[in-house]
């Protein structure tokens, strides 16, 4: 038997699998969430007060649903992390074959590594946060004869609860998730310059194209850098890409010749919804295929490099 083959049925088997376990999960935690209601119903049946000690029978009851309920939502939670670890695996297996596939070269595809912060620090207008979140998926390569790094990225924001103890508890909800995308350009800029549909700017400048400045908010310190980057064809390109995928873009040029590229609500290189390895493999090339629409769209220029290890 092929070794290819017989790796994608051991694969589809491993698929099959882990999507038994994350079901078992659910019903795990379902049972735990059923032995705190039978709590709560013991409580109301006692007048709203319930005594947890081991000198009633009740008492003895309550607090062993309590234990019983606390060990499968855990348990449950514990299942479902671990096969959700296991199916990231799987899938990044592929998609390092699909990226090798459709970029012109691929240079690193790593989970664990993200692009520099500073170019995630940049403005792009982006809802107020407290930390980054995720940062990972990073990919690095040649696409389209464009040299390029580009990773997923989440924004949080911080959450500071307190008892009536004094007892303090952090969480973090995500307020923006995407994709941001470091390449070149080869304009001659004196700052650096931003477009984006993240927020609308106090005092942001505007020229002669009215539909693109009510969709695109623009900061920058030179007019002749605006026009230099923001010329009618790209305003144009910007604009269709707009009315097709809706408001996900910002921009920006730095002075260094940086391109940076944030693409809002996109989410690389996961199993989602893939029973098997053919549907997987489906759904990734489906993603891999719309990001690089967007990228031809934009019309982001080739670079001549001299050193072809050098983005």
């Amino acid at each position: 038997m092929d070794n290819n083959l017989q790796n994608t049925q051991l694969d589809d088997q491993k698929m099959e699998n882990l999507r038994k376990r994350i079901k078992l999960s659910k019903y795990i935690m379902i049972a735990g969430g059923v032995c705190f209601g039978i709590v709560v119903l013991m409580i109301l049946l006692n007048g709203g007060t319930l005594s947890l000690n081991f000198k009633t029978p009740t008492g003895v009851v309550a607090i062993i649903l309590i234990i019983g309920g606390f060990a499968l939502l855990f348990t449950g939670l514990g299942v479902k992390q671990k096969a959700g670890e296991a199916q990231k695996h799987i899938a990044n297996n592929y998609a390092q074959s699909v990226l090798g596939r459709v970029m012109d070269r691929l240079d690193t595809f790593d989970h664990g590594k993200h692009v520099d912060k500073y170019y995630l620090n940049q403005d792009f207008g982006f809802p107020e946060y407290d930390c980054t979140g995720f940062c990972g998926d990073y990919v690095r390569g040649v696409l389209r004869g464009v040299p390029m790094e580009f990773c997923e990225f989440e924004l949080q924001e911080e959450h500071v609860t307190e008892d009536k103890d004094g007892d303090t508890d952090v969480s973090y909800e995500t307020v923006f998730y995407g994709v941001i995308v470091v390449c070149r350009h080869n304009l001659a800029l004196s700052d650096a310059v931003v477009a984006t549909q993240f927020k609308t700017y106090e005092n942001a400048y505007k020229a002669d194209s009215e539909a693109f400045y009510d969709t695109f908010s623009v900061r920058c310190t030179s007019e002749q850098d605006a026009a230099l980057a923001l010329t009618p064809d790209y305003r144009q390109k910007l604009l269709e890409l707009s009315a097709e995928r809706g408001k996900r873009f910002a921009v920006r040029f730095l002075q260094d010749g940086t391109l940076l590229l944030v693409i809002k609500d996109m989410n690389l290189f996961e199993m989602g919804k893939s029973e098997n390895t053919a549907q997987l493999v489906e759904k990734l090339e489906k993603e891999m295929a719309d990001f690089t629409n967007i990228l031809d769209k934009l019309a982001i220029p080739a670079q001549k490099l001299t050193d072809p290890r050098n983005i």
